[in-house]
């Protein structure tokens, strides 16, 4: 997928420059064997990924588990070298909310993407492994506060009672540790901690999938609530497909570590093009009273590895439209209106 066709153009949002750009974004795990633990093979959990963000825009990221979102998610906060040695990481994040220009986040070295950490942040998935249970939460909250400010501590205090109350918290919660919370509530101090340094981007990964559905709601509402004041941008990653669609501007549809559609997120979820896309929308849960799905799309085999990909288009070994040609090349990004599909059939 090149660059002179970016899905997230075609947005019909009016946006000509992008608040985040990812271009051709490869994300590769070594696979380790033997006595001396060589590198015998790769998994390529990101292949050839690109999209825009907009100022003001929420992105989802859908697919199944293993498909690469979460990947894609810790390569534009630039964190995988540090989660995983011998990553390797190519392609272009390129962030433009600097008054000082664009800037490629994966270029840049851990001292260097220090001056950008505060500009793009992360809420992780598990509210209950992503805080330090020897840490209470006024610390937890004032962390990136003294890492990214100079602020002195009684400024830096009120900033992080601010932010309790903010996500629907009380100033008293500041003494208390992660373990004396819910899992809402968690969740919630991984938000206030995501906004203490202003952020223009915030990836949200998987924020609501470990809590109950009772509590789902309230986190989501909370942060479109913080979108709408704060001006936020957020790529959301779930595979709750009903969540992404009530939150999202705009839907990607991730198979296998590639993008296979992208589009406004009523189009892709109401009249989905690719035929996963098809068959990942037609799983959404919904009411029937006959307890019948005619139109349930069923895909035939299984998922095929990540480190023995098919050749050319990764999903046309489960494709019921595949052809001949579809093992050659790479399926190009095809406009359809204000969409792109990976697939020249559809």
């Amino acid at each position: 997928m090149g660059a002179d066709l970016a899905p997230g153009r075609a947005d019909g949002a009016g946006h000509d420059s992008p608040l985040l750009s990812v271009r051709n974004l490869m994300v590769r795990f070594p696979v380790q064997g033997g006595l001396l633990l060589r590198r015998i093979a790769e998994i390529r959990a990101v292949d050839d990924v690109s999209f825009d963000l907009a100022a003001g825009e929420t992105l989802g990221l859908v697919g199944e588990s293993g498909c690469g979102k979460t990947t894609v998610g810790r390569a534009i906060v630039n964190i995988l070298s540090a989660m995983s040695p011998g990553v390797g990481v190519e392609g272009q994040v390129v962030y433009n909310g600097d008054p000082r220009g664009p800037v490629d986040l994966l270029a840049l070295g851990r001292r260097a993407m220090r001056t950008y950490r505060s500009q793009v942040q992360m809420v992780f998935q598990d509210p209950y492994s992503s805080l330090n249970p020897r840490m209470t939460v006024g610390e937890t909250i004032d962390e990136p506060l003294r890492i990214h400010t100079r602020d002195d501590a009684r400024t830096r205090r009120a900033r992080v009672i601010s932010l309790l109350e903010r996500v629907g918290l009380a100033p008293d919660h500041v003494t208390r540790y992660p373990h004396e919370f819910s899992g809402g509530q968690r969740q919630r101090i991984g938000i206030a901690r995501a906004l203490a340094t202003n952020p223009s981007v915030v990836i949200a990964d998987e924020p609501v999938s470990a809590l109950d559905v009772s509590i789902q709601a309230q986190v989501v509402n909370l942060l479109q609530d913080l979108q709408e004041e704060l001006g936020l941008s957020y790529i959301f990653i779930a595979h709750d497909l009903s969540v992404v669609r009530h939150v999202s501007n705009r839907i990607a549809v991730m198979y296998l570590g590639s993008l296979v559609e992208i589009g406004p997120a009523d189009a892709v979820y109401l009249e989905p093009l690719h035929p996963y896309s098809r068959a990942l929308l037609s799983a959404v849960p919904q009411p029937d009273p006959d307890g019948t799905r005619p139109d349930r799309v069923r895909l035939g085999g299984e998922v095929p590895s990540p480190r023995d990909k098919p050749s050319g288009c990764g999903f046309r070994t489960r494709c019921p439209i595949a052809r001949p040609s579809c093992a050659d090349a790479p399926p190009p990004f095809v406009q359809h209106g204000d969409r792109f599909v990976a697939c020249p059939w559809v």
